[in-house]
C-alpha cells in the first residue's frame, strides 16, 4: 500500500509458458529504474523504438515529483506541510485524490488516505531496528486519521487538521500504471507489460494475440515461482496486498505494513493476501487494500457488487476463495 522498499520478490510475475513467441517478442524492448520507493519494468513486446520508453520514464520522474509526500515540493509535500492553508495541486492529484477519497468512503474507513501520521511511526525497511511504535504515540496519530479532514475545492487542496497528512501509497502506482498505459496506446504500442514493484499492468495481448498469465505468489512461499494461481487477462491490471510483502517479527509476532487507520496496528483478520484484477490500476490498487482490510466476507461483498473487477483472498489457513468472475487460467 505505501511506498516503501519491497522486502520480498514481486507478488505478481508474468508467466512465459504456453507462449507461441517468435524470437523477437521472446527478449522484449525493457527498461528498469526505481520510483517510488520500488524496481520499475516496462517492456514493449511489438516495438523496438527507444524514444517511447525514454518517454515513459520522464513520465515516472515528473509523477514521483508531484506525488511523492516525501519529496520536497510536490503538492502531496505542500499540502502535507502547508498548516492547513489550501494548496493549488495539478490535474493528477486533484483526480488521483478525489479517487483516493471515494474508496474512503467506500470502505467506510478502512482504507484512509490520512494514513501517514500512523506509517511515519512504523519502519519495514530491512535494515531497520525493527521497533514496535509506543502504544500511546500510535493512538496519538491514529487521532489524526481522518479522511474527511481533507477539503477540496476547484483546484486547491486543504486539511482541515493541520496534523493530519496525506500519503497516496494506497492508489499512486495504480493510477500511474494507467497513464503509462495511456502513453504506449498513444506512440501505437498494443502489446507491453508496466510492472510497477509487482503492480502489473498489461498493455493488449501477447504478440501471438493471446492472453498474458499472470502468476500469484504463494504468501510466505519458499521460492518466486511457488504460486497458487495463474490468471489470464487481456489489457487489465493484476495487484496483490499482503502481509508478506512488507513486515518484521517481533517475539514470534508477525508485524505487517497494512495498517489499520483506526488503531495503527497491522490489520489483523484471516487473510495473507488479497489478489485484484482490474480495467483500471486505480481500481485495482486501492481496492486489494480495501479488501484485505475489510476481510473476506465483507471484501467478497464488495467485489461482488462492483462490474468488471475479480479478486482472489488467501486465507493464513491457505484456503483460496475467488469472486464469481476470477479469470483463472488453471
Amino acid at each position: 500500500m505505501h511506498t516503501r522498499k519491497l522486502l520480498t520478490a514481486a507478488a505478481v510475475f508474468t508467466i512465459a509458458a504456453g507462449a507461441a513467441f517468435s524470437a523477437r517478442a521472446a527478449e522484449p524492448l525493457s527498461r528498469y529504474g526505481f520510483y517510488f520507493d520500488t524496481l520499475i519494468t516496462i517492456s514493449l513486446y511489438d516495438s523496438e523504438d527507444a524514444s517511447i520508453l525514454d518517454r515513459c520514464f520522464r513520465q515516472m520522474a515528473d509523477f514521483e515529483n508531484t506525488l511523492s509526500r516525501t519529496r520536497e515540493g510536490s503538492d502531496i509535500w505542500n499540502i502535507n506541510h502547508s498548516g492547513g492553508a489550501p494548496v493549488e495541486v495539478s490535474d493528477d492529484t486533484l483526480v488521483l485524490l478525489e479517487d483516493a477519497l471515494e474508496y474512503c468512503k467506500l470502505s467506510d474507513g478502512a482504507l484512509d488516505v490520512t494514513i501517514a501520521p500512523v506509517v511515519d511511526l512504523w519502519d519495514f525497511h530491512e535494515d531497520s531496528d525493527r521497533h514496535i511504535p509506543a502504544e500511546d504515540v500510535l493512538a496519538e496519530a491514529a487521532s489524526h486519521v481522518d479522511y474527511h479532514c481533507v477539503e477540496i475545492s476547484g483546484h486547491t487542496v486543504r486539511l482541515t487538521d493541520p496534523e493530519a497528512e496525506i500519503d497516496l501509497g494506497c492508489i499512486a502506482k495504480g493510477y500511474i500504471s494507467d497513464r503509462l498505459r495511456d502513453t504506449l496506446l498513444e506512440e501505437g504500442v498494443t502489446s507491453a507489460l508496466i510492472d510497477l514493484g509487482g503492480n502489473v499492468r498489461t498493455v493488449g495481448t501477447k504478440p501471438d494475440g493471446s492472453p498474458w498469465r499472470i502468476g500469484i505468489r504463494k504468501p510466505f512461499g519458499e521460492t518466486a515461482m511457488d504460486m497458487v494461481d495463474i490468471v489470464a487477462i487481456k489489457d487489465k491490471t493484476v495487484i496483490t496486498s499482503g502481509t508478506y510483502e512488507r513486515y518484521f517479527i517481533v517475539d514470534d509476532t508477525l508485524y505487517h505494513h497494512i495498517l489499520d487507520p483506526e488503531t495503527g496496528y497491522p490489520v489483523e483478520n484471516e487473510l495473507d493476501a488479497v489478489s485484484i484484477v482490474a480495467p483500471d490500476g486505480s481500481d485495482g490498487d486501492a481496492l486489494s487494500t480495501t479488501c484485505f482490510a475489510l476481510g473476506t466476507k465483507k471484501g467478497l461483498d464488495l467485489i461482488e457488487s462492483l462490474d468488471g473487477i475479480e479478486a482472489l483472498f488467501i486465507g493464513k489457513d491457505g484456503k483460496l476463495t475467488q469472486s464469481s468472475g476470477w479469470p483463472s487460467a488453471n
